[in-house]
């Protein structure tokens, strides 16, 4: 039994050896796995946002019903004024087993009056008081190319207060189809847009049987002093406050056919002089195809998606806040550009604050705050829409153009700022604190510049640079606290002139091919591992850097790199084996007692003794 307990001693130790060889390689290693999903807690533990309490089947089916209901009243609408005798004014449509009030064409705005006149029972006042601003529509509306509905309290003095029916059975939309729509709010009199459940006097809290939303398609949305809550389901066009356009009307080049071309062209049927054609399609982009906005001073509250934006140019959201979404806060989706995103709070959201998707350009971020985002507070992806040939024929080149400046990126799950893939994006002199990651920069990221930030306390990393052959100069920037400072993986930076304090592991970690890399003129100061760890990279240019701050800490995991290296763990190896074959002989050779002389006995104990030469010869 006490033979038993060495060998268990030595087996031990040798697994003890082998585990934390392991554990030690696991740190060096130092890439963690990526995102599994995106709206979802991904498997491997990565935060991905707070999951949408709806339900996605019956959603869906309702995103597809609203989609067919808004094409059925643009074409009833472009074919009935000539088709329908003596159409004059506003028309109300059956759409399936509710109606559509159609506003088309006319000089002067639609507004709190008109609707009271056009729909007495379906626009009225919401109780007994008629001077109280509080309205509810229990029908939708349309508002057609060349119309303008305008909601503004009639009473400079009041508030107005629309509430759009939502409940169980059915709900109402107010969408723009290529006209415009204005929440004409003031600082003493804001307009505010809810959805309302009649059956339980208060909002329409549930999405799995669709809610209320508003959607401006091509023309033009201006909102100001302007309160939006409870709306929208499932989709971003029907997310709450949606602005989507569509294709824009093609434009060819100047050159002109060849003669013989225009020859033949000549006869037959007959050619539309361009002049008219020019005018005619110039009124159909007007209409349909990108759409505009002014935002300024709204409060946008609780809604599937704050504010959903696609198929645009010219954006402007100015002083306005975004809280509580069901998925992202402000979004800008597809083909967007020419946007200006000022002084806008997006925070307390389950997934994005901000999120920049692919194909959008020349969009900036200025003076943002992004709080509390259940995934990252600002998001913006510049990859292309396809790498190779498409079922839609898509481009293969990459967006960007794109700024983040002076915003506040704080508390937010996983990333502060994520930029993947684009070109000649910036992010500069913003605020970020307390997320998981700080500023990241990956997948094929060209030409980032990250400069004049400050970062105080990303848990893991403050600045992360990697993969795809990304590049970024990283330069200026105020890195306090945290894992590591800055972060550089399978891609080449330019990392100059940062100050690096209370770092607790790395200042700056290099791993994997980072050509060209530079690392120079950089001040790191902390309690960690090693200030510059470059042990598991290759090609980086290291220059002259000031780490007279920078304390080695003995930290456990210092202690297992520097114990458990290949030569150690080898060690370790033959010295349990040495100790298993050393009890082993023990076992061998149990109750057995030896001399410890046995080897080392007198002659005379050989034989008969020492026989002297006289007496021999006398025996003889």
């Amino acid at each position: 039994m006490r033979a038993a307990r060495p060998i268990a001693a030595a087996v031990l130790t040798a697994v003890l050896g082998t585990a934390g060889f392991l554990y030690a390689g696991s740190i060096q290693d130092g890439s963690g796995a990526e995102a599994l999903g995106r709206n979802e807690i991904a498997a491997n533990g990565n935060v991905q946002g707070r999951l949408y309490p709806g339900n996605p089947a019956s959603e869906a089916r309702l995103v597809e019903q609203e989609d067919e209901r808004l094409v059925y009243v643009r074409t009833i609408a472009s074919a009935a004024r000539w088709r329908v005798e003596g159409l004059e004014g506003p028309y109300r449509i059956r759409t399936g087993s509710s109606y559509t009030l159609v506003l088309p064409a006319r000089a002067e705005a639609y507004t709190v009056a008109d609707l009271l006149a056009l729909a007495p029972n379906a626009f009225r006042h919401l109780d007994s008081q008629q001077d109280n601003g509080n309205y509810l529509l229990s029908e939708s509306i349309a508002v057609l190319a060349g119309a303008t509905l305008s909601l503004a309290s009639p009473d400079p003095a009041r508030p107005l207060n629309l509430r759009l029916e939502s409940g169980a059975r059915s709900f109402v939309s107010l969408v723009a189809l290529g006209g415009s729509l204005t929440l004409g709010g003031t600082d003493a009199a804001r307009v505010s847009v809810t959805s309302w459940d009649s059956t339980k006097g208060g909002p329409d809290r549930t999405t799995v049987d669709g809610r209320a939303y508003i959607r401006v398609v091509g023309g033009h949305a201006s909102f100001s002093h302007s309160d939006i809550s409870e709306l929208g389901f499932w989709s971003g066009n029907t997310g709450g406050l949606s602005l989507t356009g569509t294709e824009a009307v093609g434009t060819f080049s100047d050159e002109q056919p060849t003669p013989g071309e225009t020859e033949a062209a000549s006869g037959g049927a007959r050619l539309l002089p361009e002049a008219e054609l020019a005018a005619l399609t110039q009124e159909s982009a007007q209409d349909y195809s990108l759409v505009t906005a002014g935002i300024e001073n709204v409060r946008l509250r609780n809604n599937a998606f704050g504010l959903f934006v696609t198929n645009a140019r010219d954006i402007a959201v100015r002083d306005t806040t975004i809280t509580g979404s069901l998925v992202d806060g402000l979004v800008l989706h597809r083909f967007v550009s020419n946007a200006t995103i000022t002084r806008t709070d997006s925070s307390g959201n389950a997934v994005d604050g901000f999120s920049v998707g692919r194909s959008t350009q020349g969009v900036t971020l200025d003076g943002v705050k992004a709080v509390a985002n259940g995934r990252n507070g600002v998001s913006m992806d510049g990859r292309p829409l396809a790498d190779g040939p498409n079922a839609v024929g898509t481009a293969v080149n990459a967006y960007g153009g794109n700024t983040v400046a002076g915003g506040t990126v704080e508390d937010n799950e996983r990333y502060g700022i994520e930029v993947i893939g684009g070109t000649s994006l910036a992010v500069r002199d913003n605020r970020v604190n307390a997320n998981e990651v700080g500023i990241v920069a990956a997948d094929g990221a060209k030409g980032v510049i990250i400069t004049g930030n400050t970062l105080l306390d990303n848990a893991r990393q403050s600045i992360a640079v990697r993969g795809g052959g990304s590049t970024a100069r990283v330069s200026g920037n105020s890195i306090t606290g945290g894992d590591t400072g800055i972060y550089v993986r399978d891609a080449t930076a330019d990392v100059s002139a940062n100050t690096l304090d209370r770092i607790s592991n790395h200042g700056i970690t290099l791993l994997g091919a980072v050509d060209k890399t530079s690392v120079a003129g950089n001040t790191v100061g902390g309690n960690g591992s090693s200030a510059i760890w470059t042990e598991a990279s290759t090609g980086a240019i290291l220059g002259e850097n000031d780490e007279l701050s920078w304390v080695p800490a003995y930290t456990m995991e210092r202690v297992v790199k520097s114990v458990f290296q290949p030569l150690t763990f080898i060690w370790f190896v033959l010295a349990a084996l040495l100790l298993i074959t050393a009890v082993a002989r023990g076992r061998n050779a149990q109750g057995v007692i030896r001399s410890p002389y046995a080897d080392h006995v007198p002659l005379t104990s050989l034989g008969r003794g020492v026989v002297a030469y006289d007496d021999e010869r006398q025996l003889r």
